[in-house]
């Protein structure tokens, strides 16, 4: 993964990818619901990726981040369960206290403003979600206490995943 060395505040328009997994998810797995959540977002590049901070490491989702070369905002489970989603899964409630992972983690990275461009999808093998926030050009507020890790950047260039 990659530093890309601005600030959230500097962050271009785009798409935020974030999110929800399960133990076992594979790199297929998040590859498949990328993929399918990116066509709805409608030739909008996707420049970032969230997930929950305690899952950040897991890794396959390194394996991924690696593999996709964009900065990764992690996401305090405090700060999902502030934001309102589309979808209100029960499981991710019970488990998470917010409706949708994916969801979540992707309007907190994304800031103020940010609109889902839909509800989150499923990797076929059911292990992953995914949802993007649409970040607007205007649109310049930073995301409540949430940054590109640095600190997994750097270690994720080096091939570290801890």
């Amino acid at each position: 993964m990659r530093d890309t060395g601005r600030s959230a505040a500097e962050r271009p328009a785009g798409v935020i990818a974030g999110f929800g997994f399960r133990a076992g998810a594979s790199v297929q797995s998040f590859e498949d619901a990328l993929a399918q959540a990116a066509q709805a977002a409608q030739d909008r590049e996707v420049t970032a990726i969230a997930t929950l901070s305690d899952k950040a490491a897991t890794p396959a989702f390194a394996d991924f981040i690696r593999a996709t070369g964009l900065p990764l905002y992690r996401v305090s489970q405090e700060q999902a369960q502030r934001m309102d989603t589309v979808t209100h899964s029960p499981a991710s409630q019970a488990a998470r206290q917010t409706g949708s992972v994916a969801e979540a983690v992707a309007l907190a990275a994304a800031g103020r403003g940010a609109r889902l461009s839909g509800g989150r999808v499923i990797s076929q093998d059911r292990k992953a979600t995914c949802a993007l926030a649409v970040v607007e050009a205007s649109e310049t507020s930073a995301p409540d206490k949430t940054s590109p890790d640095k600190k997994t950047s750097n270690a994720f260039n080096k091939g570290e995943t801890s």
